[in-house]
């Protein structure tokens, strides 16, 4: 099967031999590109990039219409992957599933247990993270995710998994306790140079960092295989907060660039490459896409993408506990095709009944974990334990609300099954 890359006509549309449209602009990020004239997406035309006036972000006011697709976007999906789908499709605009991060690089905190301690209710889902994956055996908490999430799967509780991909550069050599994932960390010296090799309208298959690359992505896949044999259905959010702040990444898949390659277009190349690798070289079918670029304008196509996400840290909430409905309109607006929307972390949850009086149908709220602090401390870096964030009485309502899907109130046969 030819790669996706050459596939796409919905965003990657080369068009090398059309001119560009340089009488109309559209700003992406604060930056202008030139309109393609036969692109529905980024293209690049002239040996110059541009965008299509209908993928520029600012003529995106519309709302989708129509019911949405009803399957996964993966045509081979499993059985098991395919009725969690229709489920959650089911699900949308009537509850909200209630979702909890893991502690992922803390083994002996159960995120999941802090918060049944607080409510008398577990969450529907939980969220885990690849992110010490590919370092030295022993070296550090966090690589047990796969086999904490089989557990939790088989109690009847969904799964998601992000991945803070650490430098692929380093991931398989001696150096890898060096490898890090931001572009401007607080040390400087953990910062990763590591950037998306592109040449004209595609991936540099000629570069090495694109081997790379694929050694992070099988990576990965060797974990997903794991689950996929177990039964379980994964809600996969790679490459996540990609356009950071406007577009200033601060994880190297969203990184600024000086090649004059839009980051956008190649954190696409980059989310369609790994489509292709995990679903058609790999073969996983028990992959839901949760898409959380952040900006439309970095979103990579209705045929790779099942959910949009969100994520939302509003300081400026201050325990109102707001449905964030105009972020929910906004991610809504990021493609005609009507998919369901999901706020993939937050800080305070939005009060279930703000949630329906607004119509801000967020298909889950997944709330973001603690730092490394006993039970009950109030932190800020604690966005569940304590009430810095969310107070009991508010988790309690949360949990207890007929609006709220917990995990007494998923259905059993989406449970993977025990073997």
């Amino acid at each position: 099967m030819k790669p996706l890359a050459m596939l796409a006509s919905l965003v990657l549309a080369g068009c090398a031999n059309g001119p560009t449209n340089t009488a109309e602009t559209c700003f992406v990020n604060a930056k202008a590109w030139p309109s393609c004239t036969r692109s529905d997406g980024w293209g690049f035309e002239e040996g110059r990039y541009c965008i299509a006036r209908s993928f520029c972000p600012d003529r995106r006011n519309g709302m989708p219409a129509g019911a949405g697709r009803d399957a996964p976007v993966d045509a081979q999906a499993t059985r098991a992957t395919r009725d969690l789908y229709t489920w959650l499709r089911s699900t949308w605009g009537r509850y909200v599933l209630s979702g909890q991060s893991d502690l992922t690089w803390k083994d002996a905190i159960d995120m999941a247990e802090r918060v049944h301690a607080d409510t008398g209710k577990y969450p529907a889902l939980m969220g885990y993270d690849f992110m010490n994956y590919g370092m030295p055996p022993g070296s550090a908490d966090g690589q047990r995710q796969t086999e904490e999430a089989i557990a939790w799967a088989r109690r009847g509780g969904l799964v998601a998994f992000s991945w803070h991909w650490r430098d692929p550069a380093l991931l398989r050599t001696p150096s890898v306790n060096k490898a890090n994932f931001y572009v401007r960390d607080a040390n400087p010296g953990n910062n990763t140079a590591f950037t998306i090799p592109v040449a004209g309208n595609a991936l540099d298959s000629t570069s090495p960092a694109l081997r790379q690359i694929d050694d992070g992505i099988d990576l990965v896949a060797a974990e997903l295989k794991k689950l996929a044999g177990a039964g379980v259905t994964v809600l996969w959010r790679p490459l996540h907060e990609a356009s950071g702040n406007d577009g200033d990444g601060w994880f190297w898949w969203g990184r600024a660039r000086n090649d004059g390659v839009p980051q956008a277009y190649a954190s696409i190349l980059l989310w369609r490459h790994m489509y292709d690798r995990l679903v058609n070289v790999h073969g996983l079918h028990n992959l839901i896409w949760v898409w959380n670029g952040q900006d439309p304008a970095w979103y990579p196509g209705d045929d790779v993408v099942d959910i949009i996400s969100h994520d939302i840290y509003d300081e400026g909430d201050n325990k109102a506990y707001g449905s964030q409905l105009r972020t929910y309109l906004q991610a809504r607006r990021t493609t005609p095709e009507n998919k369901p929307v999901a706020l993939s972390e937050n800080g305070y949850i939005p009060d279930p009944d703000k949630l329906a009086a607004d119509g801000a149908w967020w298909l889950w709220f997944m709330t973001w974990n603690d730092r490394d602090t006993p039970a009950g401390v109030t932190a800020k870096e604690n966005f569940w334990t304590g009430e810095y964030y969310n107070t009991n009485a508010h988790k309690r309502k949360v949990y207890h609300h007929p609006l709220v899907i917990t995990l007494d109130r998923v259905p059993r046969h989406l449970a993977a099954p025990v073997r």
